[in-house]
């Protein structure tokens, strides 16, 4: 299926429109509603006591992952990328292999 040009620039426009309109209903409408703020509230808070232990799980089975991304950008933000290289060479390679940085 091929679309012209004014028509992808017509989809995209109604796209962004129906945001924009989105956004201005939950400013405008919903927010000011008190019974809708507090069942949102509340779903909130059902959804974190429900998903509290799935977080942790993950945590747990990413651990390696977080710590290695997390010692990188330390590195990174100090501008010392090849300290960080020489220190964990195995580290580095696998955010490479991962897809977190291109060489």
């Amino acid at each position: 299926m091929d679309f012209t040009e004014d028509q992808i620039k017509h989809i995209l426009e109604k796209y962004k429109k129906s945001l924009q309109d989105n956004r201005d209903k939950y400013h405008n409408i919903r927010k000011l509603n008190s019974d809708f703020m507090e069942k949102n509230r509340q779903r909130a808070r059902d959804h974190y006591k429900n998903n509290t232990q799935k977080k942790k799980d993950y945590y747990e089975t990413h651990k390696d992952e977080i710590n290695i991304k997390q010692r990188y950008r330390y590195y990174k933000s100090k501008d010392n990328i090849e300290k960080f290289k020489e220190k964990f060479p195995d580290d580095y390679k696998m955010l490479i292999d991962t897809g977190y940085i291109q060489s």
